[in-house]
């Protein structure tokens, strides 16, 4: 499986990404690919806040259907990727000279600061944002134990 991404004309968002790289991408998300190889994913714009117990994250995902979308949760790594389809109709007469806009993938893969949950997860879209709720893995504390 290729998680690929693309950054496209926005240099202080890749400024802020790689400040933060080392948080959200520990095992790293694949370097850009970009022309020659085949189709390339974009980088779906997400948010990550911690409330706590639980991880809220929102990505935006404009195009996409909910049965469009993968998410996959191992640990503390989350895998993203969408797809986006577009299509073509035309009306008697009519013909399509160009298109740019039939097809967009979207990936992200990240790793949050700890383990979640898949108890109480839920994921929900709409208007175009995926929200994701992940409640944290909760911690194993250690005992002491009395020796008799």
């Amino acid at each position: 499986m290729n998680h690929l991404a693309v950054r496209r004309g926005d240099p202080f968002g890749s400024l802020v990404d790689d400040v933060f790289s080392d948080f959200f991408q520990r095992s790293g998300l694949v370097p850009a690919v970009s022309g020659g190889g085949g189709p390339s994913a974009a980088r779906a714009r997400m948010d990550v806040i911690d409330k706590g117990d639980k991880f809220e994250i929102k990505v935006d995902l404009p195009g996409v259907k909910k049965d469009d979308i993968n998410v996959t949760v191992e640990g503390a790594r989350v895998t993203l990727q969408a797809e986006s389809r577009k299509e073509k109709e035309t009306k008697n007469g009519d013909r399509v000279l160009h298109s740019e806009r039939t097809v967009t993938s979207y990936a992200r893969n990240f790793e949050l600061p700890v383990e979640v949950t898949e108890d109480g997860a839920d994921a929900s879209f709409e208007n175009g944002v995926l929200t994701l709720a992940l409640p944290k893995r909760a911690t194993v504390t250690s005992k002491r134990l009395a020796v008799r």
